[in-house]
Order: structure tokens, then sequence, then C-alpha cells
């Protein structure tokens, strides 16, 4: 591999943007869904794991991130260990894309637009029948809708939250 080669730096910003979701998006996303202990909830591109901690607490299952970003990622697991829930949250280093969604139940991704479409194909033939994807601020092309709700940010910005049911 080139030394001078950055394309990898390009496509982080580009298609895996790291974006900190307010904890009010978080808690709307969340109360779209309902969990059984035995269910596994996925945040892929799951940053610095506060949506994966959220999802733990709130619905006392197992909770998987995939992340890109080997800095991020030590900082979820940082994060992980110290609220105590390394028993019931994990995050691996991986690209989305090329992670097993077939024993998922339930999903949440921030679909920046360059990746949308393709994620939207991966997420239809990947996904168990009954599974639950949550988008925020961008929509999932070709998913069946099942609910959306806006959450009021800072300033004139407002959130969106979709629930797709697969």
């Amino acid at each position: 591999m080139d030394p001078s080669d950055n394309s990898w730096l390009l496509r982080m910003l580009l298609e895996y943007p790291f974006l900190p979701t307010p904890l009010s998006v978080i808690d709307a996303a969340l109360e779209l869904i309902t969990l059984d202990e035995g269910d596994v909830f996925a945040d892929l591109g799951c940053g610095d794991g506060t949506v994966l901690m959220q999802a733990a607490k709130k619905f006392k299952t197992f909770c998987l991130g995939f992340e890109i970003d080997h800095r991020l990622l030590l900082e979820a697991k940082r994060k992980i260990d110290q609220a105590g829930l390394t028993d019931k949250v994990d995050v691996v280093n991986a690209d989305l894309f090329n992670v097993d969604l077939s024993r998922i139940d339930a999903l949440y991704v921030y679909p920046f637009p360059t990746i949308s479409r393709k994620l939207s194909e991966k997420i239809l033939e990947e996904s168990k029948k009954g599974a639950k994807a949550l988008a925020y601020d961008y929509p999932l092309p070709n998913l069946n809708l099942a609910k959306s709700v806006t959450v009021p940010g800072v300033g004139l910005h407002t959130h969106q939250v979709f629930l797709y049911e697969l």
C-alpha cells in the first residue's frame, strides 16, 4: 500500500462521518421499538457507543456495535467499561458492509446519503423477517416505513427518526 494514499481518509469522511447523536434523538428512536431480553440490538457505525449503552439500559438486551474507526472503537470500549455494561454491550472493529445482519432483531444506523441506497439493499437482503431498522436523519430507500418522528434540535435544525419493519 502506498503510504501517501489517503483515499481511506476521504472514504471515512464521506461515507462514515462521526456525528454524535443527541440523547433526545436516541431516546425518541428507542421509544419506537420494543425488544425482549433475548433479542440482539445493533448499531451500524456505533461511534462512541452511546446508542448501544442507552439500548442496553432500556431493554436489558444484548447490544452489538460495529465501528470502522479504531479511535472511536477504543472510546466506546472505555465508556462501556466505565458504565459497567461489558456483559450487555460489545463493540467490534468492522466496516458495516462486511457484517452479517441475519441474527439482528433491531438495528440503528445513521445512513449518510452517500451510502443509504447500498445500505438499504444490504438490510433487505440480510435481515430476518420481523427485524426492525431505525435510521437517524436520512431515510433508507426501498424499505417499509412503519413510522417516523421529528425531534426538535438546536436552532432551526430538527431531527428525523425513521422506523422500518423488515
